[in-house]
């Protein structure tokens, strides 16, 4: 049995009560947590490797609710696409993203870009993982390549694979089976950590009956589904000019949503009539900050989270610094609106933690640090100008520190990351595998090479 002792830190438990605990330690048996409470509670344990959390902050592992794992070989590419006097985002998929990236990666560059970005997301203090793969030239088997980097870097992962029609019917009912395949695939095994669902694109991409079909499958395997959603204005033309419906009204009438699906982005929904479907069906929510800032859009989560809709936070693959996604979160919504008593701190933290366990149904096993809950757990190094305490922990996490502060990560209660060094892998090497994708991919494109 591995035993592990976390002592004297400050922790952030997450939990229903929020507790704050001062010189607290965290008792973990394998990859449960057993005891969690103040030193002067928890005795010594025999036989248990003892981690000093002396000036450290112990939060839970963070959980990312959406992600293109692949894509930390796309990223500071030498073309950017934007350049066109015809730009959209759609337009921009079309030219540039679909036919020079996506249709081109296969599962070398699946398999190096995963294990790149886990390093990133582990770094970052992300424990959980989503992970939508893209590469429909890469069936069948790209899963087993994403399964596979993620089991050598030990990351926590939801997998699933982009189901779209645009290529043919032939394509998209690979891009189903492949997620059907991977789903029976991972509960037949012992190792629990990666586990699936079925993932589809978007409404524009792909028909209605593939759409009830993905339904369809995920009830007869009881699994989740996920999908993405009014990521740009275009969802709303499309629908509306071939159903006579907004994109979300369209999901509802075809017997699309359930408590079961998560929708990632949401930019750009309906806040007159979004919200209540949202929360009839009891749908969950990627709120990928930071990228969509990136690409000008301006989600606005306030609609669906004052109807109680479960919102929880994502990268979306190039973005990993999860510290920035926070504040973008915040800074967003408190811009829009010019208040800034929006999105408070212990609300942004917990859409990072608990909240986004929620949207992944996880919430049971992770999320926050409390007995019985999986053993995910980071350390942060205190590097404030002022004390830090249960008053202003949260505030410090959310608003000053960075990825550079995350110290140690545990994982089921196994240590990935050690003082600021990984345990299981070669850094150095799997950063140069990701690099050598990086230059196939654009040598196919006729792009500049270093």
């Amino acid at each position: 049995m591995e035993k592990i002792l976390i002592k004297n830190g400050l922790i952030v438990t997450m939990n229903p009560q929020g507790d704050v605990i001062r010189n607290g330690s965290i008792y973990i048996e394998n990859d449960i947590i057993k005891e969690i409470g103040p030193d002067t509670d928890i005795s010594n344990k025999p036989g248990a490797k003892e981690i000093d959390a002396h000036d450290k902050l112990i939060i839970p592992g963070m959980v990312s609710c959406h992600n293109h794992l692949y894509s930390a070989v796309v990223r500071s590419i030498p073309y950017s696409g934007f350049e066109s006097p015809d730009f959209s985002f759609v337009s921009w998929m079309d030219r540039f993203w679909l036919p020079l990236l996506e249709d081109r990666v296969d599962q070398e560059v699946m398999y190096a870009g995963t294990r790149a970005n886990v390093l990133d997301h582990l770094r970052s203090g992300i424990t959980t993982t989503t992970d939508t793969a893209e590469g429909s030239y890469a069936l069948p088997g790209a899963l087993d390549a994403v399964d596979q980097a993620c089991m050598e870097t030990g990351i926590r992962a939801v997998l699933s694979f982009e189901t779209t029609g645009r290529i043919s019917e032939e394509n998209a009912a690979m891009g189903l089976q492949e997620n059907i395949n991977f789903i029976k695939k991972a509960r037949a095994r012992e190792y629990d950590r990666i586990t699936g669902r079925i993932g589809v694109h978007t409404t524009y991409t792909c028909p209605t009956e593939l759409l009830q079909e993905v339904k369809k499958s995920a009830d007869e395997l009881n699994a989740g589904y996920m999908m993405h959603h009014l990521d740009d204005r275009y969802h709303h033309f499309d629908t509306c000019l071939r159903f006579g419906k907004r994109p979300t009204r369209y999901l509802a009438d075809i017997g699309f949503l359930s408590p079961n699906l998560i929708l990632f982005h949401c930019s750009y929904i309906d806040q007159w009539q979004d919200p209540q479907i949202f929360k009839e069906y009891d749908v969950k929510v990627a709120h990928n900050a930071e990228s969509n800032a990136i690409f000008s859009f301006w989600p606005d989560m306030l609609h669906l989270i004052r109807e109680g809709v479960t919102v929880g936070l994502g990268t979306d693959g190039q973005t990993f610094n999860y510290f920035e996604v926070m504040r973008t979160a915040q800074m967003i919504h408190r811009i829009k609106y010019e208040n800034p008593e929006l999105m408070k701190d212990d609300q942004v933290l917990r859409m990072a933690t608990i909240e986004a366990a929620k949207v992944l149904q996880m919430e049971k096993k992770i999320g926050s640090l409390e007995v019985g809950k999986k053993a995910d757990v980071v350390l942060l190094n205190d590097r404030s100008s002022v004390p830090i305490f249960d008053v202003n922990a949260i505030n410090y996490i959310v608003n000053t520190c960075e990825r550079t502060d995350v110290n140690t990560v545990l994982v089921d209660g196994e240590i990935l990351l050690q003082d600021g060094k990984f345990t299981k892998v070669d850094e150095k090497e799997v950063y140069a595998k990701s690099k050598e994708q990086a230059i196939k991919l654009w040598k196919k494109n006729d792009w500049p090479l270093p």
